[in-house]
């Protein structure tokens, strides 16, 4: 049972499933409850409904046979337009169908029997991984590629069936490369002897059949049945499953979600793996012997104190993930030439763990950061990584490191993921290789003790931080030196921040690196908090997203997304109807803002004559989630 639930209502398309491979294999994952639509050409229409009746009857699954001409683009695009429609998605897509002509040598072998060949047997893998893939990386499906043995050991008379296996040996390795990126397993199986019509009709070509078949005993024949068990173990997230025969396949026995099998030399060969994901079961840990005394919270400075380890996880397109670190905290050592000391191919998180009043440690909705890294790896053309395993091994270095999140309710242990780029080249391209680290130090409160002080803004239109179709809503470090001058002009006039300004209408974007929230009353006498949309111009911000969230729950005012002009602000100060403007962030939960320069003229905003209710509200709301005092799914304990 534990088996039929792995993949139940899984979606399952196998092309070339009604004989031989293709038939077990369809077999195989209805049995283990998938949904299945299986396809061969219209000749084999009978054999095909009489396989759909005979296991729709037998469960768990289900399957559904088409008609196709797998080496037509148009048939392909149906069958798989007929699936998504018919189920509403797509997790995996087997190519298995294919044909094994009649031996003959190179020079007996015509150009136009090559090109049908290639058109069946590779071409038709090709078309059906294009039109299935935008729907596969929704899922974070597999596609399974059915190659052969022939194609790493060869074969007697038969150079352009070799050539064809060969072929999607190697377009699988550059796919799961390409596709790992979206999380898309893409895998190669190649078997050898199989027992199959096919392989019947082909001894029957030969001068000795009986010859041929008492070989290929001697060879260890398997069966579609038997064979076909590794299929769906190639895209299970689970760690086991059960093959049969030949040395070269046994090693699909350790192939997990996401790994790509390649057979280097021969069948007894090994194998070469490239990961679409490093695993926290993987890590390996380095203890740090010289361990640094722990600073005195009330003493720290934001961004200067780190702990005494780090986790580092390295990536290469030719070898996939490696296993992640934990060692000691140390230098980096960089080619002169890497892409991030260049182009700024890098990003990076800020999250913080907090020690509660229990003296458990928490993380503040973490999986929110590691969905916005996550988009911002996709932005940056870095590889994609799972992000519940980065979350992993993010706990374990907390875990490892523990004595340096702050025994106070005021500070928390500052965690600072990056990833960059580290190809060792000046050309503007996608990084070959590239590195994943997180370094963790304690930091004290953004306000002093018992303090709630504000900022006065600069708001100048001359100076853009993010525009619509850029990167302002990704966290790379490229959207953050830019603004180091202008800030600096804030501080020359006077002002401690920056609100940017985006735009002919001077649309309200960001406040220094805050969210920016208004709360006033409309001018048709109602309550509202309104902060500018995520419409491509402004970071989500994880502290954005609470105050939201909390707002809506509690229902005490309007609350809206929407974007707000400079002239609206202005207006409503002149009216009095604004009651307070804050940032949002990391840093600060919340910042109230109580003055703004903007052209020429200074603006006293009201924030802290009311209170400010509001921004309190929210700062002891969510530091109560943070510390303990208030029990929240928002905050996993972790330590």
């Amino acid at each position: 049972m534990a088996c039929a639930q792995r993949y139940l209502n899984k979606v399952v398309i196998v092309t070339g499933g009604t004989r031989g491979i293709g038939r077990g294999i369809v077999k195989v994952f209805v049995q283990n409850g998938a949904k299945v639509v299986f396809c061969a050409q219209e000749t084999e229409l009978s054999a095909g409904q009489s396989l759909e009746s005979v296991l729709n009857q037998e469960g768990p699954g289900s399957c559904t046979f088409v008609s196709c001409d797998v080496t037509n683009e148009d048939d392909i695009k149906r069958l798989i337009n007929v699936t998504v429609e018919r189920f509403g998605q797509l997790d995996c897509l087997v190519n298995n169908a294919g044909w094994h002509p009649p031996h003959k040598t190179t020079d007996e072998t015509t150009a136009e029997e090559f090109r049908d060949l290639l058109n069946l047997n590779l071409i038709s893998y090709f078309l059906a991984s294009k039109y299935a893939l935008p729907y596969l990386r929704k899922t974070q499906g597999n596609i399974i590629n059915l190659s052969s043995l022939v194609a790493s050991i060869g074969q007697k008379d038969a150079a352009p069936y070799v050539a064809t296996k060969g072929a999607i040996t190697a377009m699988t390795k550059a796919m799961a490369v390409d596709e790992s990126r979206y999380q898309v397993r893409v895998n190669c199986i190649s078997p050898s002897n199989i027992m199959t019509p096919l392989w019947e009709e082909l001894a029957g070509h030969t001068e000795d059949a009986a010859a041929t078949f008492k070989g290929g005993e001697n060879a260890q024949w398997s069966n579609p049945e038997r064979r076909d068990q590794s299929v769906p173990g190639c895209c299970s997230h689970s760690d086991s499953f059960t093959i049969h025969h030949t040395a070269a396949m046994a090693a699909i026995r350790t192939a997990l979600n996401g790994r790509f099998l390649q057979p280097l030399s021969l069948s007894c060969g090994s194998l070469r793996f490239v990961s679409s994901s490093f695993k926290a079961a993987d890590l390996t840990i380095e203890r740090n012997p010289v361990l640094k005394p722990k600073p005195d919270p009330s003493t720290l400075v934001f961004g200067k104190q780190f702990s005494d380890h780090m986790l580092t996880v390295s990536w290469s397109a030719a070898g996939g993930w490696e296993a992640p670190q934990i060692k000691p905290f140390q230098n980096l050592s960089l080619h002169p030439a890497s892409s991030a000391l260049h182009y700024s191919i890098e990003l990076f998180e800020g999250m913080k763990a907090f020690r509660g009043v229990d003296n458990r440690i928490r993380l503040f909705r973490p999986m929110l950061n590691m969905e916005r890294m996550y988009r911002s790896t996709e932005r940056s053309c870095l590889p994609l990584f799972d992000k519940d395993e980065l979350i992993k091994c993010i706990n374990k270095l907390i875990e490892v490191d523990q004595e340096w999140v702050p025994y106070s309710t005021d500070a928390s242990l500052y965690i600072r993921p990056t990833f960059i780029g580290t190809e060792p080249s000046l050309g503007v391209s996608r990084a070959g290789h590239s590195l994943l680290f997180v370094i963790i130090g304690p930091v004290g409160p953004y306000f002093a003790t018992g303090g709630f002080s504000p900022v006065s803004l600069l708001a100048d239109p001359r100076y853009v931080r993010a525009w619509r179709g850029g990167v302002g809503e990704y966290k790379m470090g490229g959207n953050y030196g830019p603004t180091i001058a202008v800030q600096s002009e804030a501080a020359r006039q006077g002002c401690q921040q920056v609100l940017w300004l985006y735009g002919e209408n001077e649309e309200i974007t960001e406040v220094g690196t805050m969210n920016l929230f208004i709360y006033w009353t409309t001018e048709k006498g109602e309550k509202e908090l309104v902060t500018p949309p995520l419409d491509g111009v402004i970071l989500p911000g994880v502290t954005r997203q609470s105050l939201l969230d909390l707002a809506r729950e509690w229902g005490d005012f309007k609350v809206t997304e929407r974007r707000v002009l400079m002239k609206e602000l202005i207006d409503a100060l002149d009216d009095g109807r604004i009651l307070e403007v804050f940032g949002s962030g990391t840093a600060c939960v919340v910042c109230p803002v109580g003055s703004l320069l903007y052209r020429g003229q200074t603006y006293q905003i009201p924030t802290m004559k009311n209170g400010p209710d509001l921004a309190k509200r929210f700062h002891k709301e969510l530091t109560d989630i943070q510390y303990g005092r208030t029990q929240r799914d928002w905050a996993p304990v972790i330590v």
